[in-house]
């Protein structure tokens, strides 16, 4: 099994004779400890500092015979239009309120598909489609907080 400690930053200028692939959702995306199996079969343990989130495009190992990296897998989520801008931050206000994360792309909001929060949205009147996406998020820059109630 081959341990991932940090993600590649840097190459030697080669290039491998095999591209490897991991493909993750985003909430796997999330774990940086975990078992996983490449596309080839090859197992890795990540072992990843605490806090650390992969994206798309990461490399998790390098040498002259493979290098492996992370893909995105499609997954459902939702996709939000909003055309005036005040519902635009009336949703993402409502999302951030539930704690889930969003995406940005091309002027709508993306969010990870829940029946839960598919209740939520419609209950409060937003109009949105299912779609199967690759899900990125926004990074996120903020400190942790709490709320008081």
């Amino acid at each position: 099994m081959i341990v991932v400690e940090e993600i590649v930053t840097t190459q030697k200028g080669l290039s491998p004779s095999e591209r490897d692939i991991v493909r993750l959702d985003w909430e796997a995306r999330q774990k940086c400890r975990q078992r996983l199996r490449t596309e080839s079969g090859r197992e890795i343990g990540l072992a990843l500092p605490t806090g650390t989130r992969l994206s798309p495009g990461d490399v998790l190992y390098w040498d002259v015979d493979v290098e492996i990296v992370v893909e995105g897998k499609p997954e459902k989520v939702f996709v939000l239009h909003l055309e005036k801008r005040e519902v635009f931050g009336l949703a993402c206000y409502q999302i951030g309120n539930l704690h889930r994360p969003i995406g940005l792309d091309d002027g709508a909001i993306l969010v990870p598909y829940e029946p839960v929060l598919e209740r939520q949205l419609t209950r409060l009147g937003f109009t949105y489609t299912v779609e199967e996406r690759i899900f990125t998020g926004v990074p996120q820059q903020s400190q942790p907080h709490a709320h008081v109630h």
